[in-house]
Parts: structure tokens; sequence; C-alpha cells
């Protein structure tokens, strides 16, 4: 995987106090994801606000169109997996279907570590690659985990490989170069 970073207490406490005034997602669908799984999505959009010299999520100020941030023109939407341990180049990524209509350019794809705070940066793909390149599976659809657990999908969801997304870069400063070299073809 390209690199991965502890979370600062500091992060930690403002997500953990965001989460708690603002339920976010409200898809109708039943896929809005439960307190934890929004405090991973908001614990990775407030690590990507820090890279960034932004300020962490402060206020709910409704719909954000799928935009978590924007560099270079380009809108990313961040998705973050929560799990216990470090992500593997088979591990899976989750976009449900209903957010493709989002305006963003591209996805960067997230993986929190919650036994011990680490956030890997897993990879980025622009929309239309991660369409190609993403297999689209049926709500209701089981779905089997490495560890042989499984679980039913709540919602129409896309899933891609970490293998399949760009992840060339090994720290902070590489990534942002490559949004940068990329920035023209996205826009």
């Amino acid at each position: 995987m390209p690199f991965s970073v502890v979370v600062p207490d500091m992060v930690m406490d403002e997500s953990w106090q965001f989460s708690k005034r603002h339920k976010l997602g409200h898809r109708g669908d039943g896929s809005d994801g439960n307190v934890e799984q929004q405090l991973v999505g908001v614990i990775g959009q407030n690590m990507v606000n820090l890279g960034l010299c932004q300020p962490l999520m402060q206020n709910d100020t409704g719909f954000d169109g799928g935009i978590d941030f924007q560099v270079f023109g380009i809108n990313f939407d961040v998705k973050t997996m929560g799990r216990t341990r470090y992500p593997e180049q088979h591990y899976v990524n989750n976009l449900l279907r209903s957010q493709i209509n989002y305006h963003c350019h591209a996805y960067l794809f997230l993986s929190f570590n919650k036994s011990n705070r680490e956030l890997t940066f897993c990879g980025w793909l622009p929309k239309e690659m991660f369409l190609y390149r993403a297999t689209l599976y049926r709500q209701g659809t089981e779905r089997e985990r490495s560890d042989g657990t499984t679980f039913e999908l709540k919602a129409d969801t896309f899933e891609i490989q970490n293998k399949d997304l760009y992840n060339d870069f090994t720290s902070w400063p590489e990534l942002i170069a490559q949004w940068y070299r990329h920035s023209e073809d996205l826009l």
C-alpha cells in the first residue's frame, strides 16, 4: 500500500465531536451507515483536510454534492473503510451506486485501522476509470470477506480492489504531485 499515517488525538477528538453533532448521509435507502461508519468517514475526510492545510469539518451545512475536497480544480469524494488490520492489495473499497451521480471527478480511497488508528491512503481513480474497473453488486447480494465472514449488501454497491487503483505513491507530496499531473485530463 502507498502510505499510512497515525491519526492524531486532536483529529480523533474533533471527528468524534462532529459525528455526535451531525448525522451524515441522507440517502433514504437504508445505506447511510451507522454512527461508527460515519465516524470513520469523518476521520478520513478530516485527515485529508489536515494534509491540505484546510480546516477540519466544523458544521454540517447540508448535502455537499459528493464533493469532499477540491485540488487543482479536481472535485474528490473521499471513501474511507473501517478495518481492524492493515489493508492488502486484494481488499475492496465500496461505493454505493446512488453516489455515482454526484458531481465529483475522482474518488480517494482510504482505510482506517481502528485497532492502531492508522489511516492508509489506498489509492485513487478518476470517476470514469472507477466505473470501468469496478464491479457492481445488487442490493441483497451476499458478499464474502477474505476472512470468510459474509454480509448482505444494503444497496447496489460498486466494489474495487486496492490493486486496481492508482496507488504508485509513497507520500502525501507524491500523491498531490500525481493529482497535478492528471488535473488537465480530469477537467
